[in-house]
């Protein structure tokens, strides 16, 4: 189920809006393919659990105080402070459920690669994001790459062998790396110098 979180409309807008920020709240819009922008704020902590429960391009449902309905949005770009990366604003994208859409997610890593271990080879991670296009649902918050089956230096994963869900497609040249094990200098084998 689509999790939901709660916003208000905005009135305060431009420099007025670091009041807004002193006090906790954060400003965000929602906008929408043929629709307004909607002004918006939430509580800091509100955006922060959201971004850290689904990061960018996941499906949620914002509920605008005073609407009946939720709507359906993928937080498309959030503006942080250089220095201290505080979250300044975001921006979600009211999506139509039935229309495709593409987003960029991360790929994750899990287990451990045996090759590392017996070998001592060194885990490349070659591709830490890719793009796929779908419908809002079909998207996943992350796409999971097990190395597990990694077991000799020169043992890879490509594009081509990701698994994801059924009706999602990647924008990514099939044969392009993932993951790999490489040799470690310090475990190739020395070459011995002549003596003359």
């Amino acid at each position: 189920m689509t999790d939901t979180y709660q916003v208000q409309r905005r009135s305060v807008t431009g420099k007025r809006v670091a009041t807004l920020r002193r006090e906790g709240i954060l400003p965000a819009n929602v906008y929408g393919r043929a629709q307004d922008s909607v002004a918006v704020q939430l509580p800091y902590v509100d955006a922060r659990d959201l971004l850290n429960a689904h990061g960018l391009n996941t499906l949620v449902n914002v509920q605008i105080e005073d609407e009946p309905e939720t709507r359906p949005v993928v937080v498309r770009n959030v503006e942080l402070e250089p220095v201290s990366r505080k979250i300044l604003h975001l921006d979600m994208y009211q999506v139509d459920l039935a229309r495709i859409i593409k987003a960029t997610i991360p790929i994750t890593i899990t287990g451990e690669a045996p090759a590392v271990h017996k070998f001592g080879g060194i885990l490349i991670h070659a591709l830490d994001h890719i793009e796929v296009e779908g419908l809002p649902h079909s998207i996943p918050e992350h796409i999971e790459v097990s190395v597990s089956g990694l077991i000799e230096v020169g043992d890879h994963i490509q594009v081509k062998d990701l698994r994801v869900p059924a009706g999602l497609k990647l924008h990514a040249a099939p044969d392009q790396g993932v993951v790999a094990i490489q040799a470690s200098r310090t475990t190739a084998p020395a070459v011995e110098g002549s003596q003359d």
